[in-house]
């Protein structure tokens, strides 16, 4: 999470060639919240194929980001204009300016931290195992030896953290037998479902959502790896913007419609902090 950030230099350039640009009006102030709310709309790049965070269904962007998106711009009283991108395109378009920020599930790791201004966490998730239902050969997180894995691309998050377990898992002679790479998570069960793998890996939420999407068809096998954080990003000139998405956040939260949407979207809830959740070196 996320995600398929390798799906292509080609489609980044086309995604910067076809979004529209979003100047500031002229004589604008200077910060970018100033200007969205005199606009009366922000702009905000999404991509829609991570259910239950943001997916289509009928037509419409839906979803736990959608919802709290919702609630914050709702907060804001202005209008939204959402975009779904594919996911190689939107970080190079927040910052070629085609949009105000991103709102779509992404890791907070070291790396975009240092590149981003992330808003405070919504979600904290954990690695997890998916297996078809009773297919015994995929026993435990502890082992994965002769088993076909699905996963995302590099870097999304849940596929590097299991790659470096695998590492570790190599080195007691319980490595994968082979690992295929699929674009968006939909793409990983469908593979699933059709025996092309042996069993996925992606965030506990995408796979629980899963199960709930298509009952009777999979079970979860366990979790591994440390829990990380889950946010979305400004461009680091837009401080403003990052700050005034905390502060709705801080109000969804301390009010307890953040762990409402959590229950509704997740089936649990989660602690979500107010600092501690930035790697060393992030944009603060």
């Amino acid at each position: 999470m996320r995600r398929n950030g390798a799906l292509g230099f080609v489609v980044a350039l086309l995604i910067l060639a076809l979004v529209p640009w979003y100047p500031a009006p002229a004589g604008a102030a200077s910060s970018l919240f100033a200007q969205i709310k005199k606009r009366g709309q922000v702009t905000v790049a999404t991509e829609a194929a991570y259910y239950p965070f943001e997916f289509v269904e009928n037509g419409k962007i839906v979803g736990y980001d959608k919802d709290v998106l919702d609630a914050i711009v709702k907060a804001w009283g202005i209008k939204l204009n959402q975009l779904d991108l594919p996911f190689a395109g939107i970080l190079p378009g927040l910052e070629a300016k085609k949009y105000d920020f991103v709102a779509t599930a992404l890791l907070i790791n070291p790396d975009r931290a240092k590149k981003y201004a992330f808003t405070m966490p919504i979600a904290q998730v954990k690695v997890g195992l998916l297996r078809r239902k009773g297919d015994s050969r995929v026993k435990s997180t502890d082992d994965f030896t002769g088993l076909v894995i699905g996963t995302g691309t590099p870097p999304a998050g849940p596929t590097v953290i299991f790659m470096h377990y695998n590492d570790t898992l190599k080195a007691q002679g319980k490595g994968v037998k082979e690992q295929k790479m699929f674009a968006s998570s939909p793409d990983e069960f469908l593979a699933l479902s059709n025996k092309q793998v042996d069993a996925v890996i992606d965030s506990t939420p995408v796979l629980l959502g899963a199960m709930k999407k298509f009952p009777g068809a999979f079970e979860l096998v366990g979790t591994f790896g440390t829990p990380f954080w889950v946010g979305w990003v400004t461009r680091p000139d837009n401080l403003d913007v990052r700050d005034a998405i905390n502060a709705q956040i801080r109000k969804l939260r301390d009010s307890g419609e953040l762990a409402r949407l959590q229950k509704k979207w997740f089936g649990y809830t989660m602690e979500i902090p107010d600092s501690g959740y930035l790697p060393p070196g992030a944009i603060q």
